[in-house]
């Protein structure tokens, strides 16, 4: 059966529009200066929840800790946590001790403040922005399934469909078949007689007719 050629079009306006998104939003997380951050993180925890969830990717800015205040939404270096060395959490205290600044954290989900003071020199950067569920997305494309799912399948589809029109445009192939010389085939064009059949209630001497199928419509 033949497909259409608005559904290849479609489907390659499909798969190389999800494509570019997918590359922009991978290149937000490379370069995060692009829309104004210095750093992107993938949230990986829920402590943050509702106002940052697991699964999300947020982008911060580099911040002075003198300019750090209460309230504000911050990733520090956590030296106590070597699987992912960053959290982000809420500041909801800052303490001025021996003339060093500390900063009391707390996770919006959390019941109570996180345990111990955090040094200013820890700071990385403030919240600028998130985006949500970028981070399933980027987890997912580091695996092998998603590896081929987001990346190897449509860059095949992409060659396929490429390699298809080519051979369009040199005339190996078309909509309607083709043969050993590169020719199409027209339809209707076969060698056999086709067989009459009288039209019923007509006598001898009047004319038959042979519907020949030219209004049928070609397919594009």
């Amino acid at each position: 059966m033949t497909v259409p050629s608005s559904v290849k079009t479609g489907a390659t306006v499909l798969v190389g529009g999800g494509v570019l998104i997918l590359l922009v939003l991978v290149g937000i997380i490379a370069m995060p200066g692009l829309v104004g951050g210095n750093d992107a993180y993938i949230v990986t925890s829920g402590s943050m929840s509702p106002t940052i969830e697991a699964g999300d990717v947020i982008v911060t800015q580099d911040v002075s800790p003198d300019e750090i205040e209460s309230g504000d939404i911050v990733t520090f270096h956590d030296g106590s946590n070597e699987q992912s060395g960053y959290i982000t959490h809420r500041v909801v205290d800052v303490v001025e001790e021996n003339g060093e600044r500390y900063f009391e954290l707390k996770g919006d989900a959390n019941d109570n403040p996180d345990e111990g003071l955090v040094p200013a020199e820890y700071a990385q950067g403030e919240l600028h922005w998130h985006i949500p569920y970028l981070g399933h997305l980027l987890l997912f494309a580091r695996s092998t399934l998603g590896l081929f799912v987001l990346v190897i399948g449509p860059g095949l589809a992409l060659v396929a469909s490429g390699s298809w029109q080519l051979l369009r445009e040199f005339g190996y192939v078309s909509d309607g078949g083709a043969t050993n010389d590169g020719q199409p085939e027209l339809e209707g064009t076969t060698n056999e007689t086709p067989a009459l059949e009288p039209a019923a209630n007509e006598t001898a001497g009047h004319a038959h007719t042979l519907d020949d199928g030219t209004d049928s419509e070609a397919e594009r």
